[in-house]
């Protein structure tokens, strides 16, 4: 019994050694993103040597995608995702979170998305870091951390198109 538990053992390493030279792409949707490597993303966000959304785990055509948004000192922009739900975890800072209503100039940014830079007739409610927020697919939503800041991870939970 112990000799056959070290030949599999044995044969599952040989096997695993074998599959990470054949040069197989890691799945972009597994790992791990420590608070270090988050710090120093936030650091270069905040500095502006980084800018935009920036993604923490994605793959193409997967079921959802991770990234991270900035918004500084201004009114992020108003969206409607038609075929996808987001969900928001507030890293730091703090805003004024807009959910439901209609963008008023609303214009397709790219297939099933929608952006304005403003909603009119929504629920506006403070969000601050450790608060997480939900935006269903089809609903406005809007961030807007007036003169300061809000960091957030996003949590997009990709539809059927």
């Amino acid at each position: 019994m112990l000799m056959s538990i070290r030949v599999l053992a044995v044969l599952l390493v040989t096997a695993c050694t074998a599959l990470a030279q054949t040069g197989a792409p890691a799945d972009r949707l597994a790992g791990v993103k420590t608070k270090a490597e988050i710090d120093a993303l936030v650091a270069k966000l905040r500095s502006g040597e980084l800018q935009g959304a920036q993604t923490l785990f994605e793959r193409e055509n997967g079921p959802y995608r991770i990234y991270t948004s900035f918004v500084n000192a201004r009114k992020g922009a108003a969206d409607i995702h038609v075929t996808d739900d987001e969900i928001f975890v507030i890293v730091s800072g703090s805003a004024q979170f807009t959910l439901g209503g209609d963008i008023t100039d609303k214009t397709l940014a790219r297939e099933n998305e929608y952006r304005g830079t403003s909603i009119m007739g929504g629920v506006t409610r403070p969000v601050a870091a450790g608060d997480i927020a939900s935006a269903p697919r089809g609903t406005p939503h809007q961030m807007d951390p007036g003169a300061g800041h809000v960091l957030y991870i996003v949590i997009k939970v990709i539809g059927q198109k």
